[in-house]
């Protein structure tokens, strides 16, 4: 059983359904809508004691084709007042069931049957890793609560997981939920896809999210809500930050740093004048940015310039010499 959050007339509400077997496949059963408010369905006798009405767990129980009352109980715990949840939680963290290890055939089945999407989202929301590495080596254990689940409360279950991920992260997370770096070669593929040809990037996205489409909803012709989500995500925001730019920068300046040495007295800064021509901006233009504008031109143009990926090690020592004299700008 799980609670399920859905759109219904433009107002959201939640309904309770669960997950049951229809020949080889699981498919998703409405049990009982608890409206826009399931807290509502709480009642406080006083001090930290709370319980669910014992009317709605009568008729949940005989409606269910299986009915755990700690389970049942569980979906309602968001909903609880803020300080009966803090007080509370560490006698629910008490009462938690031992861990059971899998065994070996265990993990085999649910390797084979949970959908290689749903394990790179697993993966990433885990680790926060782009670079995954091979499917084959990833932990299990990760993937063992969707196992035994229709798509939709497969669905459900993400959408609670990905309200931990940053705005920065979103774009990130699909592209590696999509496996798009396969289409690409060379490193930056799994480490700074800013770097990639976005319009290719963005073809591909679309192919992809459009087979999953038909592959795990059946629709051709039009996109699943569950995935227009992942568009809003991927068209919506930008890519993060990347440390691994900044770490070429050091590593070339480390590396390079005997052939941009000079006798005492020679100056190896630039002009203003000239770090404008560079960065192709003008005073004004810089007047109206901060540091953080700054940098982000500077990522962009290293990218194109940088000798590791086939740039001018002159034109790199420029750049890099120009971005030194516009942030004493800046300061």
């Amino acid at each position: 059983m799980y609670l399920a959050k859905v759109k219904k007339n433009r107002t959201t509400t939640y309904i309770l359904r669960e997950s049951v077997r229809q020949g080889e496949q699981m498919v998703a059963r409405d049990i009982f809508d608890l409206g826009p408010c399931p807290g509502a369905w709480i009642d406080y006798p006083g001090g930290n004691a709370w319980y669910l009405s014992p009317d709605l767990e009568s008729k949940i129980s005989s409606l269910a084709a299986t009915f755990d009352s700690d389970r049942f109980e569980d979906l309602f715990r968001p909903f609880l007042r803020p300080d009966i949840r803090r007080a509370t939680r560490t006698f629910r963290q008490r009462a938690f069931k031992q861990y059971t290890p899998m065994t070996r055939r265990q993990k085999e089945i649910i390797a084979r049957q949970v959908h290689a999407f749903d394990k790179r989202r697993a993966h990433f929301l885990k680790f926060g890793n782009m670079d995954q590495g091979p499917m084959v080596n990833m932990p299990t254990v990760i993937f063992r609560q969707l196992n035994n689940k229709s798509r939709d409360e497969i669905e459900q279950h993400f959408m609670a997981q990905e309200r931990v991920l940053r705005q920065k992260d979103l774009k990130s997370y699909i592209y590696t939920a999509l496996d798009l770096h396969r289409f690409f070669k060379g490193f930056m593929a799994k480490q700074m896809p800013q770097a990639l040809d976005q319009d290719k990037v963005e073809a591909f996205f679309i192919q992809e999210l459009c087979l999953l489409n038909k592959e795990l909803f059946g629709l051709t012709s039009r996109l699943h809500e569950y995935l227009i989500r992942y568009a809003v995500m991927f068209f919506d925001h930008t890519y993060g930050d990347s440390v691994l730019l900044d770490d070429m920068v050091k590593d070339f300046q480390f590396r390079q740093r005997s052939r941009w040495f000079k006798p005492p007295g020679a100056s190896r800064q630039l002009s203003l004048s000239q770090a404008f021509k560079i960065f192709n901006l003008t005073a004004k233009a810089l007047a109206a940015m901060d540091k953080k504008d700054l940098t982000r031109e500077f990522r962009r143009l290293a990218r194109q310039h940088h000798p590791d990926r086939g740039g001018s090690h002159d034109r790199f020592v420029e750049l890099n010499n120009a971005y030194q004299a516009l942030l004493e700008k800046l300061s």
